[in-house]
């Protein structure tokens, strides 16, 4: 599996000066060029520098970084040699004009040279025609395979584009064509063109040909093959004397999803061999068949849509074609055994695209191909195609780093690593133990010197009765003398422990610790003492003041301690009654 990743400065340089090399993958190319051709001798046209110049345009888009598909066709009113008829046909006067074509489909390869330059080869293959300037004279086409090699040169977001190709068809003795191409090309942004974020200002992660894939992604390939019926129109073929039956034939399909990749260009064909379903007229032998076929490129827009717990498309096309057909069988004059006629047109196309697993997709359209220069009038063929389509290929956008400054650059790059932490802040200066307000260090950090205060009334106990909580009438009077010191002092902060005589078991007696110690508070807080100021803890039968076993003994344990846990400010204040 091929694992690529490009940087975006490069990118971004090379797409601003116009090179076709490493652009964004699903980069639309778009151009137009004027060419020549030196036609093989065995074809019987003039062959002079200045007799076959002509005109053509292209489209394409790039799969990957430096990769790209395009199709192009051209076309060059020829003429045949002088004191010769083209291909001896009778109806074509010696020297007569020819009308040749061309159409290639090829895989290109871009190297760059410089911010501003690249080379280019590219193979494929290439159908030629050539027919006379009278419909009636003869005609011919023929498969073959496609080289080309060339320049770019960049100037503000255009290129000029120069090339040169070679055209071989083996059939038929064989022929090779030369020539050369010049023109502009460009590479518009659909994604910023459409309201989307520019591909420009992407970073790819690494490239991956058959990884797992929700969505098609900008450059994603789309390889697939179908069936097909079609319903030709009575003025398709050569009416009245040669229309096609309805009938099936097969195809195959390639297409590119674009920088927004709910934008995808895509080129069909598809064969179509029927019989003849038009009678014996006008006294020429009838063609017992008509072989149909058809080559289109269409600009398609797809709606996602979720069926199947997969994410799929509906799918709207549109673009131009090019049907042929092509007459076997019959006998005599004007026969037309072997001769062939096409039309051009536009080709319109409504689909489904169901994804079924992962990168395969059930796809389902239907097609209708319009010709309006058909003779002796405009036709309309409609198909319906049903076949599998593969999702190859297609770039993601890189994973960037998230850490602050470095943002710029991907998750993966090895840059990429967490900042150390800022050291800890300095503690601050200690202050003064005796005045929260001041600093250790200030010479008016001094202990208070305070006359000694008799706590008793604080922290003297209270006694419960046995297995009781209950606040007796003795301890009662203990707290409510404990309140006065309590609201004289409103920062100070006490501990109650509950405590319990031995018998009982252990939790029993920690939780009958933990209500007495409830119980006091409880006391001291209906009498205006604020809750928050006291801390509860239990140790039950833990710390006995007498080991004795007896009632006694018993009644100095089962009791409430107070503890000052913090007097808050710098002295005991004792009440004014005291």
């Amino acid at each position: 599996m091929l694992r690529r990743s490009w940087t975006v400065c490069a990118m971004t340089a090379l797409l601003l000066g116009g090179s076709a090399a490493a652009q964004s993958p699903g980069t639309l190319l778009v151009g137009g060029f004027g060419t020549w051709t030196k036609f093989d001798s065995k074809w019987g046209l003039d062959d002079s520098f200045g007799s076959s110049w002509g005109y053509g345009g292209r489209v394409g888009a790039f799969i990957a970084p430096n990769w790209n598909v395009e199709a192009d066709g051209w076309y060059t009113p020829a003429q045949s040699k002088a004191g010769q008829r083209f291909l001896g046909s009778l109806p074509n006067t010696p020297g007569g004009d020819v009308k040749a074509s061309a159409f290639t489909a090829r895989l290109v390869y871009s190297f760059p040279l410089a911010s501003v330059a690249s080379i280019h080869i590219g193979a494929g293959g290439v159908l030629e025609n050539f027919r006379g300037d009278a419909d009636a004279g003869a005609k011919i086409y023929q498969f073959g395979a496609n080289g080309l090699a060339g320049l770019n040169f960049g100037f503000g977001g255009v290129a000029l584009r120069v090339d040169g190709f070679l055209n071989y068809m083996p059939s038929n003795d064989g022929r090779m064509d030369f020539g050369a191409q010049a023109g502009l090309q460009f590479a518009p942004d659909l994604a910023s063109m459409f309201g989307g974020t520019s591909a420009t200002a992407t970073t790819w992660a690494p490239y991956m040909w058959w990884d797992q894939m929700d969505a098609p992604l900008p450059g994603t390939v789309e390889l697939g093959g179908f069936a097909q019926w079609s319903w030709f129109d009575e003025n398709a073929g050569h009416s009245p004397q040669a229309i096609p039956k309805d009938g099936l034939g097969y195809g195959g399909r390639l297409g590119v999803f674009l920088s927004d990749p709910r934008w995808e260009i895509e080129g069909d064909g598809y064969y179509s061999p029927q019989d003849n379903d038009a009678a014996a007229c006008c006294g020429v032998g009838r063609a017992t068949s008509v072989d149909a076929h058809a080559f289109a490129v269409r600009l398609n827009y797809n709606f996602p849509i979720g069926l199947m717990g997969r994410q799929s498309q509906f799918i709207l096309g549109a673009g131009g074609t090019r049907t042929s057909y092509r007459f076997e069988g019959g006998t005599g004059v004007g026969s037309l055994d072997g001769q062939y006629n096409y039309n051009f047109g536009v080709s319109g196309l409504a689909g489904i695209r169901l994804g079924i697993a992962n990168r395969t997709a059930l796809r389902i359209d239907g097609v209708v191909d319009y010709m309006p220069n058909t003779q002796p009038s405009a036709n309309m063929n409609i198909h319906a195609r049903a076949g599998l389509s593969f999702l190859i290929g297609g770039a993601r956008p890189e994973v960037m780093c998230t850490y602050a400054g470095l943002e710029s650059i991907p998750a993966s790059s090895p840059n990429c690593v967490a900042p150390p932490p800022p050291p800890p802040p300095p503690p601050p200066p200690p202050t003064c133990q005796y005045n929260p307000n001041i600093l250790a260090t200030d010479p008016a950090c001094l202990a208070p010197v305070t006359a000694v205060v008799d706590t008793t009334a604080i922290t003297g106990p209270i006694y419960f009765d046995f297995d009781k909580s209950t606040i007796r009438s003795d301890a009662a009077a203990t707290l409510d003398r404990k309140i006065p010191w309590l609201q004289a002092n409103p920062g100070m902060r006490i501990r109650i422990e509950g405590n319990a005589d031995e018998r009982g078991s252990d939790e029993y007696n920690l939780a009958l610790g933990q209500r007495r110690a409830a119980s006091a508070k409880r006391y001291l807080v209906d009498h205006g003492i604020a809750a928050d100021r006291f801390d509860l803890v239990s140790y039950g039968e833990e710390r006995p003041v007498c080991t004795e076993h007896n009632e006694a003994c018993w009644q100095q344990n089962r009791r409430d301690d107070f503890r000052i846990v913090t007097i808050g400010s710098d002295r005991i204040v004792v009440p004014p009654q005291e």
